[in-house]
């Protein structure tokens, strides 16, 4: 019973068009992203509750399923496929909410082991790998204050290892301070990772 629909799945998902080549308009087309190792996940829409029910579904490249998940959107931004931790496995980032700047994110971490799900609340307006092991999530709390946070995944769960507040004085100059967590790594390392930008 489980093959047929396994199968009818993955014969929808090659007729898709790929995510990452859609524009938002009013409402999200089905779509589909395929990682580098041949995996596809497989997005559907449909009218929600509050916006529009979705479902991922992931299979590898024999047809196997992965993971399947159902989420909520009203988000006009579509699903993306990128490396944050830097272990060579794809992570998954599926908008759900978009305010004025950040965006609230479903996050499903890939890796040798398969696919979980991180978080359905993180949120930000950048997602960006660091160094391996670490990425950053980058949000903004005011006209003038942005927070960096810095995770570690161990493949069952994030860690908030810290977060830097970045003060804006004026359009040339901001200050960097740590605002939370440990200070292993120390100040200057965080602030010089996000600094840049």
């Amino acid at each position: 019973m489980m093959l047929p629909l396994i199968m009818a799945l993955a014969l929808q998902a090659a007729d898709l068009p790929a995510c990452d080549a859609l524009q938002y308009e009013g409402t999200h087309a089905d779509c589909v992203l395929v990682t580098e190792s041949g995996d596809t996940i497989a997005f559907d829409f449909e009218p929600g509750e509050w916006g529009e029910a979705g479902t991922l579904t992931i299979t590898d490249a024999d047809g196997n399923a992965l993971l399947s998940e159902t989420f909520e959107t009203e988000s006009f931004f579509y699903p993306s496929l990128t490396d944050l931790d830097g272990d060579g496995g794809q992570d998954i980032l599926v908008p759900l909410i978009t305010g004025n700047v950040n965006t609230e994110m479903l996050l499903i971490m890939g890796g040798e082991a398969g696919y979980t799900v991180a978080s359905r609340e993180i949120s930000g307006y950048g997602f960006d790998p660091v160094t391996p092991g670490l990425f950053v999530v980058m949000a903004r709390s005011s006209a003038v204050e942005r927070f960096a946070s810095f995770y570690t995944w161990n493949g069952e769960a994030l860690d908030l290892e810290a977060s830097v507040a970045i003060t804006h004085q004026d359009e040339d100059s901001a200050t960097c301070a740590l605002a939370t967590g440990a200070v292993g790594r120390g100040e200057e390392f965080y602030c010089d990772a996000v600094m840049s930008e």
